[in-house]
């Protein structure tokens, strides 16, 4: 710990950008508030309070392969979660956090109140060890940050450390209750204390969750319960100096086209058979919020197909593969995914969503401007008015709606980190653990519903969306008649079902269910899809891997490398397979 606290604290500032073949994160910290003057509270907040959005950007990100939300562009499960997994996340804590906090505590006294400051930090760093634990089991903590007395500190029990985190957020609560920011310049609530009190809260609440201590999440109060109190960190529209726009909106619009490949998976389940189109009556609705987080640039995906009108008839068109653009396209369906569901998005899917699935390591072809971009929530980008059913006589093709720099939204999404959504999907589950279907329904819709709204309040942001499509998108209609589909699915499916010979539910049960709509409901974030495979084991319907033998799923991931190798009370992982302590071990049939 010592020698990563010397390197780090004279490169902390430093951006950096992780690739993977097939996914793409950017890790950067934004522009340091902290380049002269180290010992200013306000200053060092801000530091605290960018640390902890580049720390929840990587659980996310992580989290969001590995529950299929995003692309894992890796074959092997061990080579993909090796030690840079979180290694931000780990440098932010011990090189920033604790010793910037330890700064704060210093300057703070009777006659210099930093209640607010302290209860903000301590609510952060409290949440950044949570997750910690939760990618990595043990971690370091009593020893930490003491160079003097520890300079190789050891790493303490994880149940210990989830513990002392869960008492820092009281701790955080005490500093905040009464407290006023002054002139703390605050990133996320403006300098409202109430808010911070009902995400510490929150966090217990979690936490809990992760235990299996149902009743305290049931019965949890002054939690965040509306968009008004959601934790979101919110990008601007500035390119340079520095740029303040969304990650996956730098990655995505720019003049060389796309660069991220979204999950086939999440855009299959969410387009459904035919999208808008509807010719029986009774068809289940395609999920209102597809339009807003993907935007498709090209009208058929090779290998599937898309529909569309001529005259007063329908047509449905098989698109011909490509080898150039969509390698995958012209190769035989992998004999582990024949006559299973994965057998229809492995490659490609239908109306016109163009991505990968999960475990494509294949390399980067010239489909820039033929793969589904980022849409305009969370990223900021363009709101998806292209039709589902285009009429051959205005020709059929997308070709004046490819991604560019400036388009849609700019840039001005956000980082989702935790929202009122999220915390309905806490209650909705900890009702169905306890065997009470008829509350977890409730609270499943109140989380479908509020994610909606909050993923419609984005298209506005794209100022050249057309307003009709934008209209359909939002018709409150269809939005009812798809959330009560979704519940009357729930209440219908039984609490548990078998699998069939190919290791998938031979009906969807209730969980399933439930873990779907939180895949769906946590793009954008996917932190929480991690826990919730590993706590539950659904949902089952997850897309397997394109490779047959991926390896183990990740129960946790390695320590950073450079924690490793500087400090000799920390012995590397030498597989994926140590349990953090809260999981029981249930295995997810679909890893």
């Amino acid at each position: 710990m010592k020698n990563i606290y010397k390197l780090l604290i004279l490169t902390i500032v430093a951006s950096g950008t992780m690739f993977y073949s097939c996914e793409t994160i950017e890790l950067e910290k934004l522009e340091n508030p902290i380049a002269l003057t180290q010992a200013d509270p306000t200053l060092l907040l801000n530091r605290i309070q960018l640390d902890f959005n580049g720390s929840m950007a990587e659980f996310n990100f992580e989290g969001s392969t590995t529950g299929r939300v995003l692309v894992m562009g890796t074959r092997n499960y061990f080579a993909r979660y090796g030690s840079g997994t979180v290694s931000t996340s780990w440098n932010n804590l011990y090189a920033d956090m604790i010793p910037d906090i330890a700064a704060i505590e210093k300057a703070h006294s009777a006659e210099n109140d930093l209640s607010f400051h302290l209860g903000v930090a301590k609510a952060l760093q409290a949440t950044v060890m949570i997750n910690l634990v939760d990618w990595l089991g043990d971690i370091v903590f009593s020893e930490a940050n003491n160079p003097e007395e520890f300079p190789s500190p050891k790493l303490d029990d994880d149940a210990d450390v989830y513990a002392a985190a869960v008492a820092m957020l009281d701790e955080a609560i005490a500093y905040l209750n009464g407290a006023s920011a002054g002139t703390a310049n605050d990133l996320y609530y403006g300098g409202d204390s109430s808010k911070w009190i009902k995400f510490a809260n929150t966090m217990k609440m979690r936490a809990n969750l992760a235990q299996g201590n149902y009743p305290a999440v049931i019965n949890a109060t002054n939690v965040i319960s509306s968009a008004a109190d959601d934790l979101e960190f919110k990008y601007g529209t500035q390119l340079i100096n520095p740029d303040t726009r969304h990650p996956d909106y730098e990655t995505d619009y720019r003049s060389d086209g796309a660069n991220i490949y979204h999950s086939n998976w999440l855009m299959g389940m969410m387009a459904g058979t035919y999208g808008d189109f509807n010719p029986n009556t009774g068809r289940p609705e395609p999920d209102p919020r597809r339009r807003f987080y993907f935007y498709r640039q090209n009208l058929g995906t090779p290998g599937s197909y898309f529909i569309y009108q001529s005259g007063a008839s329908v047509f449905l068109a098989n698109v011909a593969g490509n080898g150039e653009t969509l390698q995958c396209s012209l190769q035989n369906v992998p004999s582990h995914l024949e006559f299973t569901p994965d057998e229809n998005i492995w490659c490609s899917v239908q109306m016109s969503y163009w991505g990968r699935s999960h475990g494509n390591d294949e390399g980067t072809p010239p489909d820039g401007f033929t793969r589904t971009a980022s849409g305009v929530y969370p990223a900021g980008g363009s709101f998806d008015d292209n039709p589902d059913v285009p009429n051959a006589a205005n020709g059929l093709n997308y070709d004046s709606n490819f991604v560019a720099l400036g388009a849609g939204g700019g840039g001005a999404g956000i980082e989702p980190i935790m929202l009122s959504s999220f915390v309905d999907f806490y209650r909705a589950e900890a009702y169905l653990a306890s065997n009470d279907p008829t509350n977890a329904a409730t609270y499943l819709q109140s989380a479908i519903t509020k994610s909606i709204a909050k993923v419609q309040s984005f298209g506005s942001l794209d100022g050249d969306a057309d307003s009709a499509a934008l209209a359909s998108a939002m018709n409150p209609t269809r939005i009812s008649t798809f959330i009560s589909q979704t519940i009357a699915a729930f209440n219908a499916a039984p609490m548990t079902s078998a699998l069939d010979g190919f290791g998938w539910p031979v009906e969807k049960d209730k969980m399933d269910i439930l873990g779907e709509q939180l895949a769906i409901a946590q793009f954008g974030a996917g932190n929480d899809m991690f826990n919730f495979i590993r706590r539950t084991g659904h949902p089952r319907t997850l897309a397997r891997s394109l490779e047959g033998s991926p390896g183990l799923f990740p129960r946790s991931v390695l320590y950073p490398a450079g924690e490793v190798s500087a400090n000799p009370n920390v012995d590397q992982k030498t597989d994926l397979a140590t349990r953090v302590f809260w999981d029981q071990g249930v295995t997810n049939p679909a890893n």
